[in-house]
C-alpha cells in the first residue's frame, strides 16, 4: 500500500504532464488565436525597431571607415528572413480568415496551426531581438585607390603577359627580390599596380604594401619615409620617438612570420633593404622598379618593360580620343599623332585628353606640324605641346607641380 501511494500521485502527474497539459495547450492556440497574432505584430516592430537602431549604429561606423562584424552584418540579413517570413505569414492569416467568414462554420485546423505558427514565430522573434554584440564595428585596414582599376586601365597583352611572368616567380619559393625596370613614362607604376590588385585577388599573401613613387622623398629622408610609410600600410602604431634601427626591428618582428610582399616603385639607387627591417626571403618577397637597372640591388629576376607597339599605342590613343577620331579625316591625321607619341602611355594619355574635345582638323594637323618640325626629344614635344592646350592658367602650374613630383615614374 505505501508503494501504490507513492507511485499513484507519480504516475497521475506523468498523465497530467504529457495528456492533459498538452492538450490544454493545443485548445489554448484555439482560444488565444487572436491574441497570438496580435502579439505577433507587436513583436515584428520591436523587431523592426532593432533593426532601424543597428542600421543608424553600422551607418555611423562606416562612415568613419569602421569595418562591420560579420556576425552583426548576419543578424540584419536573418532579421530580414525573418520579417519576410512573419510578413508572409500575417497575409495567409488574412486570407484564411476571409474565407471563413464566408464558410458555414470557422476552420478550426486552421486556425490552430495559424495560431500555434504565431506562437514559434513570436519566440523566434523575441529571441532574436534579445542577441548582443560584444563589439559592431573594428578598425578596417584602408584600401589602396587603386585596389579596384580605373575605367581608363586597359590590359594590354603586353602588360598581361608581364604580369602574369611576375607572379609566377612570386609563386616561385626561391625567388624573392624582382626587379623592373624601363624608361620613364612606359607604364611601370601602373604595371605594378596590376601586380598588386592580382596578388591581392588570388591571395597569394597574407599582407600586401606598395610604396609609390619612391624617389620624391628627399634623400636625406628616404629611407626613413619608406619606411614609415611601409608601417603605415601595415596598420603598424609608428612611433616617432623610434629611430631608424629601432623602427627596423619593430617592422620585422611584425612581417617576420608572416608571408609578405612589398612593392618599392621607382627606386633610383640602391637601398638597403635590412637597414628598413626588409630581408628578401620566402616569406618576403620584394619587387622594385626603376628607370635602369641598379646592379647592387642583386635582384633574381629582372623585367624590361618596353614601350607600346603600335597596334596597343593606338588602342590607347583611340580610346582616350573617344568619337573625335571616328571621323574618317581627323582618324587619319590622328593615327600620325599618336605615333609620335612613341608608345609611351604618359604621353598617348597626354595628348589624347588634349585633343579629346577638338573637333576641327586644322587643330590636328596643327599638332602633327609641331611634332614633326620639332628638333627636340618628341616626348618634349608632346608634353609641351599639352601643356600649352590647357584651358585656363591656373590649371598651368597644377600641371608642372604634377610633372615636378611624378618625375615621368609611370
Amino acid at each position: 500500500m505505501e508503494i501504490l501511494t507513492v507511485i499513484i500521485p507519480e504516475v497521475v502527474g506523468k498523465v497530467i504532464e504529457y495528456t492533459i497539459v498538452p492538450a490544454g495547450r493545443q485548445v489554448g492556440y484555439l482560444i488565444h488565436y487572436k491574441r497570438n497574432r496580435q502579439n505577433l505584430r507587436l513583436q515584428l516592430k520591436n523587431l523592426d525597431a532593432a533593426k532601424e537602431r543597428l542600421k543608424h549604429t553600422v551607418y555611423e561606423f562606416e562612415r568613419k571607415g569602421k569595418g562591420i562584424h560579420d556576425d552583426v552584418q548576419n543578424w540584419s540579413r536573418e532579421a530580414d528572413e525573418i520579417t519576410q517570413e512573419a510578413e508572409t505569414f500575417l497575409d495567409d492569416v488574412g486570407q484564411v480568415r476571409t474565407k471563413c467568414v464566408h464558410g458555414i462554420c470557422p476552420n478550426l485546423v486552421s486556425y490552430h496551426q495559424l495560431s500555434r505558427k504565431s506562437t514559434k514565430l513570436v519566440k523566434k522573434i523575441e529571441l532574436h531581438v534579445k542577441i548582443e554584440f560584444p563589439s559592431v564595428s573594428y578598425n578596417a585596414p584602408a584600401e589602396e585607390i587603386f585596389a579596384t582599376p580605373s575605367e581608363d586601365y586597359m590590359a594590354f597583352e603586353s602588360r598581361n603577359s608581364m604580369v602574369k611572368k611576375i607572379l609566377e616567380e612570386l609563386r616561385n619559393p626561391g625567388t624573392n627580390l624582382l626587379g623592373v625596370y624601363g624608361t620613364g613614362g612606359v607604364g611601370k607604376s601602373t604595371l605594378v599596380q596590376e601586380v598588386y590588385r592580382q596578388a591581392k585577388k588570388e591571395n597569394l599573401f597574407d599582407d600586401v604594401v606598395i610604396v609609390l613613387d619612391a624617389k620624391q622623398y628627399p634623400e636625406a629622408e628616404k629611407k626613413e619615409r619608406i619606411q614609415k610609410k611601409i608601417a603605415e600600410k601595415l596598420d603598424m602604431d609608428v612611433q616617432e620617438s623610434q629611430d631608424i634601427e629601432g623602427r627596423a626591428k619593430t617592422l620585422w618582428n611584425r612581417i617576420k612570420d608572416k608571408n609578405i610582399f612589398v612593392i618599392l616603385d621607382d627606386v633610383w639607387e640602391a637601398i638597403n633593404l635590412e637597414a628598413l627591417g626588409l630581408r628578401p626571403m620566402a616569406t618576403c618577397k620584394i619587387l622594385l622598379t626603376s628607370r635602369d637597372r641598379v646592379s647592387e640591388m642583386r635582384t633574381q629576376k629582372e623585367f624590361r618593360l618596353e614601350v607600346l607597339g603600335m597596334e596597343e599605342n593606338w588602342s590607347l590613343f583611340e580610346k582616350i580620343a573617344g568619337d573625335v577620331v571616328k571621323d574618317d579625316s581627323i582618324r587619319k591625321v590622328a593615327t600620325k599623332v599618336a605615333k609620335k607619341c612613341g608608345g609611351l602611355p604618359v604621353l598617348v594619355v597626354a595628348v589624347a585628353s588634349a585633343l579629346r574635345s577638338e573637333s576641327t582638323l586644322e587643330v590636328w594637323k596643327d599638332a602633327l606640324r609641331r611634332f614633326k618640325s620639332g628638333l627636340a626629344n618628341p616626348a618634349y614635344l608632346a608634353l609641351e605641346w599639352s601643356y600649352n592646350r590647357l584651358d585656363g592658367e591656373e590649371l598651368k602650374p597644377l600641371f608642372l607641380l604634377c610633372g615636378i613630383n611624378a618625375g615621368g615614374s609611370c
